[in-house]
């Protein structure tokens, strides 16, 4: 059950759509100004936040950069202004939907479904990324290694890599943890193949 925080000054609105909500099955946390949205984002890590565009304290868009910043919160907008400026703002910032008020709950629950959808696309990716620069930092060392193998054994690639790789048997964290022993600077007696 998706837990889904709504955001919005106006008390009317908060409550017509935390209760839509509710009967939709979600899990909903409300409040009506931003900062206090934030510290919900923080703590409780709802898997969306519906932001109202204007608010006394903050505006949705200075709450949508803080979780952009701070927290890996997605969020849409709901708002009662169509204003070009504005939807190109809330592009900018990141917004997975806009919503222009008064907006009736049937068209609320599809924004959310596909705002949670490619929230959850985006996070794969980005841990996708991650993984990617993880495996980038392993092969850098592994080939950092590699170098060190064959100006210290007089060794081609081919050759200095197969003798990493033997060396790394029985080596508790394997060529990882050799490669990075050896590129650390730690002394490291290596057999000849």
């Amino acid at each position: 059950m998706p837990k889904i925080l709504v955001v919005d000054d106006d008390l009317a609105v908060l409550a017509t759509i935390s209760l839509g909500l509710r009967q939709a099955g979600y899990q909903v946390l409300q409040v009506d100004s931003g900062l206090p949205a934030i510290r919900i984002c923080k703590h409780e890590k709802p898997d969306l936040a519906i932001l109202d565009m204007i608010m006394p304290d903050l505006s949705g868009l200075q709450v949508a950069e803080a979780l952009r910043n701070e927290t890996l919160t997605p969020f849409i907008f709901l708002s009662a202004y169509s204003d070009d400026n504005l939807v190109k703002a809330a592009v900018e910032a990141g917004a997975l939907g806009y919503l222009v008020k008064p907006v009736e709950m049937a068209r609320i629950v599809p924004a959310i479904e596909v705002a949670l959808k490619r929230a959850d696309e985006l996070e794969q990716l980005r841990q996708s990324n991650a993984d990617l620069g993880e495996a980038s930092i392993v092969n850098r060392e592994t080939d950092m290694a590699v170098g060190l193998i064959m100006e210290r054994h007089h060794l081609d690639r081919a050759a200095a890599f197969d003798m990493l790789r033997a060396n790394a048997r029985g080596h508790p964290g394997g060529i990882v943890g050799l490669a990075q022993r050896l590129v650390s600077g730690e002394k490291v007696k290596l057999t000849a193949m």
